[in-house]
C-alpha cells in the first residue's frame, strides 16, 4: 500500500511538467546565424515552478542570458556567429530516443550545434524556492551525425545532475547557464566547422572545447556514480585533440601563402599548444 501511495504522489509531482508535445516542434533562432543552439522546454515539478507562466517566465530569462552571452565562461566563443533559439513546446523525451537518425539530420542541415533539455526541481521553504537541481541533457549534433571520421565512436548525448563539486547556483539561470553547456557549445561547432573546411575556427573551438572540458572530465572522475561519464568526456577529449591536428593539416595543404598563422605555428601532434596550460 505504501508503495502504490508512493507512485501516486511521484505521478502527481510530476503532473505540473508533463509533456505538453509528443512531437518534436520547429524552432527558430531569433536572428539567422552560421550555427544554432536549440533550448527546448524544460520539464518540471510543482516545487520548481507552480505553474506553467512561471516556468515560461525563468525559461525567457534563460534564453535571453545565453543569446547575449552574459555568462563569462561564454567569453572564449562569443566571436563566433551562433545564436540560442527559444524553443518553447519543445520537449523532448528525457531519455533522448527522439532525437532519430532523420530528426539529426535534419537539425545538422539548419545548422543546429547542441540542444539542450532537461527536468527542473527544487524544494520549498517558507514559501520560497531553496535548492534548485536540474538534469540537463546535451545533443551535440555533429557528433551524433557522425559525419566526420571518428565522430561515430564518441558519445553524442551526454546527461548530467546538477548542481555537483563546481556547479553549484541558488538561481535555475546559473546553474543551467554553466561551463558544461559552453564546453559542449564550442566542441559542437569545432566539429561542424571543420566539416564545412573552416578549418582556423575548427581548431580554435576545438582546442578550447578541449581545455574546457578537462575540467569537466577531472570532475565527473570524483565519485563513482560519474565515473562512466568521465571516462565519455575522456574519449570526447581524444577525439577533438585528434581532429584538431587534423585541421592543422588540412589547413597546410593550402597554396603556402595561404596557410593561416595557426597552422604554421603548431605542429599536428600537438596540436593544442597554445591553450594548454603549463602541467
Amino acid at each position: 500500500m505504501k508503495l502504490i501511495l508512493r507512485l501516486v504522489s511521484l505521478a502527481a509531482l510530476f503532473a505540473t511538467g508533463t509533456r505538453s508535445e509528443a512531437a518534436l516542434v520547429d524552432c527558430r533562432p531569433p536572428e539567422a546565424a552560421r550555427f544554432v543552439v536549440f533550448l527546448s522546454e524544460p520539464e518540471f515539478t510543482p516545487t520548481a515552478f507552480s505553474k506553467r507562466e512561471e516556468m515560461l517566465r525563468f525559461f525567457n530569462r534563460l534564453q535571453e542570458y545565453l543569446d547575449q552571452r552574459r555568462d563569462s565562461e561564454m567569453a572564449g566563443i562569443k566571436a563566433v556567429d551562433f545564436r540560442v533559439a527559444r524553443c518553447e513546446k519543445r520537449v523532448p523525451a528525457i531519455d533522448g530516443h527522439d532525437f532519430t537518425n532523420d530528426v539529426v539530420r535534419n537539425l545538422y542541415d539548419r545548422g543546429v550545434v547542441v540542444e539542450i533539455w532537461g527536468t527542473l526541481d527544487a524544494k520549498q521553504q517558507g514559501g520560497n524556492r531553496v535548492s534548485p537541481t536540474a538534469q540537463i541533457n546535451y545533443l551535440l549534433v555533429p557528433i551524433k551525425r557522425g559525419i566526420v571520421a571518428g565522430s561515430e565512436k564518441v558519445p553524442g548525448v551526454h546527461r548530467f545532475n546538477y548542481p555537483d563539486a563546481e556547479i553549484v547556483a541558488t538561481d535555475f539561470v546559473d546553474l543551467v547557464s554553466n561551463m558544461d553547456l559552453h564546453a559542449f557549445v564550442a566542441t559542437a561547432i569545432g566539429v561542424m566547422a571543420f566539416d564545412g573546411e573552416d578549418f582556423a575556427l575548427a581548431h580554435e573551438m576545438l582546442c578550447k572545447a578541449g581545455s574546457q572540458l578537462s575540467r569537466t572530465e577531472k570532475r565527473l572522475a570524483l565519485k563513482a556514480e560519474t565515473k562512466p561519464q568521465s571516462e565519455g568526456i575522456q574519449q570526447l577529449r581524444a577525439f577533438l585533440r585528434d581532429l584538431a591536428g587534423k585541421a592543422i593539416a588540412e589547413a597546410r595543404k593550402k597554396p603556402s601563402a595561404a596557410v593561416p598563422t595557426f597552422a604554421r605555428l603548431l605542429e599536428p601532434g600537438n596540436p593544442c599548444s597554445a591553450q594548454e596550460a603549463p602541467k
